[in-house]
């Protein structure tokens, strides 16, 4: 490799996706000086091998040492402003991640890589389907990982992306490739699909009528806009109050003005409904989120930084949309943990949202009827500027509640029902009336648990230190987080017993509707379910259409989901998650049932909620029944205060896990140690080092160390530290994650 000299008249300062907190200086050659700008994608040599990184400066000093010369440009012209650096910049000091790592998470793969890739590697079946079981359960007992490629693949009902069906499967490459050789699975090229959102037709639609409350929102938010302030605001909305109707109006205004817009939700099931509402009022709008090809996502991106989108939506990653000219952020259902990115950088993109406005005096709008607390308690500190919308719009009211306590329901002997009697009834009638139904709860599968009839003892997977789920359907046990399955077995391990199933989810309670309401005709929707390209979008047309009376599902449809005929909604179990190790369980369970509890009462007919629990008298429930937030908020900040917990501290966690589980917990605690020697405000707090609640992952052990801060700097302090000292050797990991949404 060429070295070049000091007589070089120019040096790119470039940012890698390394795990390390520097940039890295190369030469620019000659012909290169002209063309080289920051935010430029290039290709620089590192160690034996040639990568992709970004140009953050350019500098004409000599670093006084030999630099190696880039040898490339990914691209002609930025890919990067200045404001985009600059966000980059922000996420990585604040996350804990390097500048180089905050840069590759804002670009889609096939722009960074300056690929445009249209033919795939995809999978399909080469036997046929009535031979794949007898193949599986062949595979199963020694090779478990092609045995579980096999079956989701077929399982699919169509072929697979390689790298789709890899990640469902949680493998690499190799079972699909050794499936492939047996000759049971066929590998073949295809062009990539497009999504059926691009082909969706629209029609437009003039502007609902707004009422008060909304047309003070509207013109508060325009005020803003148009003397270019970098306002942030929480729009307080109850369910159905209008809140999209305040969003397409301000960016009418902003567009009107010459600006553009991002709006981030917090699921691909809404990106449908979205898309749509957004297409009636807008002719140039363009999707980002994670089921587009990379064809597709990178013909997107490339839109929008032309200039050629006037709105943007999609999940978390659109934060970092090209925009040229933005003017508003929003971010609908906005209390909502899917905006945090589980990945390193692990960045939050409601708090990307706000850096971001700020960055190119934008205006960011938070719109929620279950604010987060930290966004609440800004509110009223006045770091955002609050807009309510009371009162529900365009005819509907709030359902009824009726309460169904599980603890006082008898049992009938020698038949497990999950719903009560109340509830199974109130189905019943509402179909009978012609009326549609959501059941929401927020587990899926059929059984939470394979359990001994004589010792007691549920069946785990032998990855983890989780309970195996049973679904019924594909007739086996699976792991929910390293994927792990297997058949169900006759006998206990332990004492040679026999089985019962405990517990429920999603498709269990499916099986029951469909019993006790045979002519009902019932749809499911999570994430087991919705695995086709556009399920999402033909489960929620069928059921906007009529085709479906009672729609079951997870916590995708508790939120944003707007149907006039619904007018029972059931939450079959309340308090679900107010048991888990978390100190936003109250939060989360107030959120959901009053979120899924939104879903009813949206027309002239009204509605009713039945919520099944066996804790009535908490307050998150009884609270979010009667949709009074402001007194929850109250009796929650109460407890937050006292304990140090958000918003009135700050937290961050990190997390050592490797396969060993001693050296594991020895290297957790010379770690609290030596974080113990450097933090010693007296407003910063270890706690730790401790097993996680969930002490083993896919093989890993994991203990982890929490910093509780009441002031940021004490956060930032942490962070430097962890990051400032050697990583572990061998095959241990540190995670390190700042404003953690969960402490599992």
């Amino acid at each position: 490799m060429r070295v070049m000299t000091a007589m070089s008249r120019s040096y790119a300062e470039v940012a890698l996706n390394l795990p390390l907190d520097r940039l890295f200086t190369y030469a620019v050659p000659e012909p290169l000086r002209s063309r080289m700008s920051p935010g430029m994608r290039v290709l620089v040599p590192f160690g034996s091998r040639e990568i992709g990184g970004t140009c953050v400066r350019v500098v004409p000093e000599d670093p006084g040492f030999p630099c190696k010369p880039v040898t490339g440009l990914v691209e002609e012209s930025p890919l990067f402003s200045p404001a985009m650096l600059r966000l980059a910049g922000w996420i990585a000091r604040r996350y804990g991640s390097s500048l180089g790592e905050a840069l590759d998470a804002a670009l889609p793969f096939a722009v960074r890589s300056g690929g445009r890739r249209r033919r795939v590697l995809v999978a399909g079946l080469a036997i046929p389907e009535a031979g794949v079981e007898k193949a599986v359960d062949e595979l199963e007992e020694r090779f478990a990982k092609q045995a579980r490629t096999l079956r989701i693949l077929a399982d699919a009902g169509e072929e697979l992306e390689v790298r789709e069906l890899c990640r469902r499967a949680k493998v690499g490459e190799s079972p699909v490739r050794t499936l492939a050789k047996k000759g049971l699975v066929r590998l073949a090229r295809r062009e990539q699909e497009r999504d059926p959102l691009f082909a969706m037709r629209v029609e437009r639609e003039p502007g609902k009528p707004l009422i008060p409350a909304q047309q003070r929102a509207v013109d508060t938010i325009v005020a803003s806009i148009e003397a270019g302030r970098s306002d942030a605001y929480l729009l307080f909305g109850v369910t159905g109050s209008g809140k999209t109707e305040v969003y397409l109006r301000a960016l009418e205004e902003t567009v009107r003005s010459g600006r553009q817009g991002i709006v981030l939700v917090p699921e691909i099931a809404l990106t449908p409904q979205t898309v749509a509402r957004f297409r009636s009022r807008f002719d140039r709008v363009a999707v980002l989120h994670s089921h587009l090809t990379d064809v597709e996502r990178q013909e997107q991106w490339r839109s929008i930084q032309r200039g050629e989108a006037d709105v943007v939506i999609g999940a978390r990653s659109a934060i970092f949309a090209p925009v040229p000219r933005l003017g508003i952020v929003v971010v609908d259902e906005a209390h909502e943990s899917t905006f945090k990115q589980q990945n390193v950088p692990r960045y939050d993109a409601r708090e990307a949202a706000r850096a971001r406005a700020r960055f190119e005096r934008a205006v960011l709008v938070l719109g929620s009827a279950t604010p987060s607390l930290e966004s609440f308690h800004r509110s009223r500190n006045g770091r955002l500027r609050r807009l309510d919308l009371p009162e529900r719009v365009a005819g509907g009211t709030f359902p009824e509640t009726i309460v169904a306590d599980l603890t006082q329901t008898v049992p009938v002997p020698g038949k497990a029902r999950f719903l009560t009697d109340r509830l199974r009834a109130a189905v019943i009638q509402a179909v009978a009336r012609k009326e549609q139904v959501i059941l929401f709860l927020n587990r899926r599968g059929y059984a939470t648990a394979a359990i001994c009839k004589a010792c007691g003892g549920a069946v785990e997977c032998e990855n983890c230190s989780i309970v195996l789920v049973y679904h019924r359907r594909i007739r086996r046990i699976v792991c929910h987080y390293c994927g792990f399955e297997r058949r169900l077995p006759d006998r206990c391990a332990s004492c040679e017993g026999t089985f019962r199933l405990g517990g429920f989810g999603t498709e269990r309670i499916e099986e029951e509707i469909a019993h006790a309401v045979p002519e009902a005709r019932v749809a499911r929707m999570d994430s087991d379910t919705m695995k086709k390209r556009g399920a999402h979008e033909e489960v929620l047309s069928a059921f906007r259409a009529g085709r479906i009376d009672v729609l079951v599902g997870t916590q995708m449809i508790a939120k944003g989901l707007d149907f006039p005929n619904v007018t029972l909604v059931g939450i079959v179990s309340a308090d679900q998650s107010l048991n888990l190790p978390d100190y936003r369980a109250a939060e989360r369970t107030f959120g959901l049932v009053a979120q899924v509890a939104g879903r009813a009462g949206r027309s002239e007919k009204g509605g009713v909620v039945i919520v099944q629990t066996r804790e009535p008298d908490h307050f998150s429930i009884r609270l979010a029944l009667r949709h009074d937030y402001e007194r929850f908020a109250e009796i929650e900040m109460q407890t937050r205060a006292r304990d140090g917990y958000p918003p009135f501290g700050h937290l961050a966690r990190i997390v050592v896990q490797g396969p060993d589980e001693p050296e594991a917990g020895r290297v957790a605690r010379e770690l609290r140690d030596q974080l113990g020697e450097w933090i010693v405000d007296d407003d910063t707090a270890l706690l730790g080092p401790a097993p996680c609640p969930i002490a083993m992952i896919n093989g890993q052990a994991r203990f982890h160390i929490v910093c509780k801060a009441l002031r940021r700097s004490g956060i930032r302090r942490f962070v430097q530290v962890v990051r400032g000292r050697p990583r572990p050797k061998g095959k241990l990991r540190l995670l390190l994650d700042v404003d953690p949404i969960s402490m599992l």
